[in-house]
């Protein structure tokens, strides 16, 4: 590598298992090499990310490599993701607005790419956010709801994008006689300890016996087996372990890596799907997706997807509705023209002007003349 090609650092949440974070990163690194830039990435397991993306990379607590990093190089990227929230930890949100004062001590501006931003709960959210984000060169989110929250926070300027993984090259898979079925656990208030840690059955046995009933009137109502396939090797595939020995229906489970996920999700005739990076996936695919509203990002997203897409809420009744939504979007599906409708749509989301492009003028603004 050239000395004088410029260098970002990228503060995101790389290097935790998630392959929707991973799909983030990797569709923001491309956009930095189309312009000749080259990136150090701040993670959770910074080994794992050099391995999967080919960049350098530090740990989340190396503040002496983020200082080194930071002084030669010609900015920082905040993002992407959805980092900008205050619901999963009291101390994730100052956390990861710190790197803000960081990169400014170290004379190196900052652009907010590719962010989601919510929920803000707590009472000292609103300002911490508006303090750090107000002091970026450029900001740019994945959604309206986003934008419309950094509003309230007292950001200026603030560009309406996509999300970045829409940037991504669609997988060219055909579609298979199955569902896809992509869920999460989750608690509104979260767990003691990690997923991983947690003994087989202490998940919430009302919210399994719910799930499971829904994917077997789903699998009953549409004659298809169910396939579910795990976005977080940490937290999924324990719970999907679970989920197979309680339904009656035929069911395979797979793990899948970064490299083969979209077409794991692709090789479908429907989605499923809680993790937000799902349903980006299936839309990716050309697959239609029963949307499980845990979160507004998800709604969002669904909404965007217009008549492939049917929300349902995440509660007992809206799970007793998984069912029938499929058995509607299946009946949509027999129509020959569904993959050009979805490839469509994905096109207008991503190339409109506000997809992508607002991603790529915040990266611009962020450049400058490096």
């Amino acid at each position: 590598m050239s000395n004088d090609q410029p260098r970002v650092v990228v503060a995101g949440w790389s290097g935790t298992a998630n392959l929707g974070d991973e799909l983030l990163l990797r569709a923001l690194l491309g956009m930095l090499g189309q312009r000749g830039v080259h990136a150090t990435v701040v993670s959770r397991r910074p080994e794992e990310t050099s391995r999967l993306h080919g960049v350098p990379a530090i740990g989340l607590g190396d503040l002496p490599g983020l200082w080194r990093a930071l002084r030669s190089s010609a900015g920082m990227v905040l993002g992407p993701g959805g980092i900008i929230q205050d619901l999963s930890s009291p101390v994730s949100l100052p956390w990861h607005l710190a790197r803000v004062p960081t990169a400014r001590a170290a004379r190196v501006r900052v652009a907010g790419v590719g962010l989601g931003v919510g929920p803000l709960q707590r009472r000292t959210s609103d300002a911490l956010v508006g303090r750090a984000l107000g002091a970026c060169r450029a900001v740019a989110v994945r959604d309206e709801a986003s934008a419309r929250l950094l509003e309230r926070c007292g950001v200026r300027g603030v560009e309406r994008g996509c999300d970045l993984a829409l940037g991504l090259e669609p997988p060219s898979v055909d579609a298979a006689e199955r569902i896809v079925v992509c869920l999460r656990p989750w608690s509104p208030t979260g767990h003691v300890v990690p997923l991983r840690s947690l003994p087989r059955g202490a998940l919430d046995p009302g919210r399994m016996a719910s799930l499971v009933a829904a994917l077997d009137a789903l699998a009953e109502r549409t004659g298809l087996p169910l396939h579910l396939v795990a976005m977080d090797t940490e937290r999924d595939v324990a719970f999907n372990d679970e989920l197979a020995t309680l339904v009656r229906a035929p069911v395979t489970v797979a793990a899948p890596t970064l490299d083969t996920v979209l077409g794991e999700v692709a090789r479908s005739r429907l989605v499923v799907a809680m993790r937000f990076h799902a349903v980006v996936a299936a839309l990716l695919g050309a697959r239609p997706v029963v949307a499980i509203g845990y979160a507004p990002k998800v709604a969002s997203l669904a909404a965007e997807m217009g008549g492939w897409a049917e929300l349902v809420e995440d509660t007992v009744n809206g799970h007793a509705q998984v069912a029938s939504a499929g058995a509607t979007l299946l009946g949509r599906a027999d129509n020959p023209d569904v993959t050009g409708d979805l490839r469509s749509l994905h096109q207008q989301l991503a190339g409109g002007p506000r997809g992508l492009c607002a991603h790529e003028r915040a990266l611009d603004q962020l450049l400058g003349d490096a």
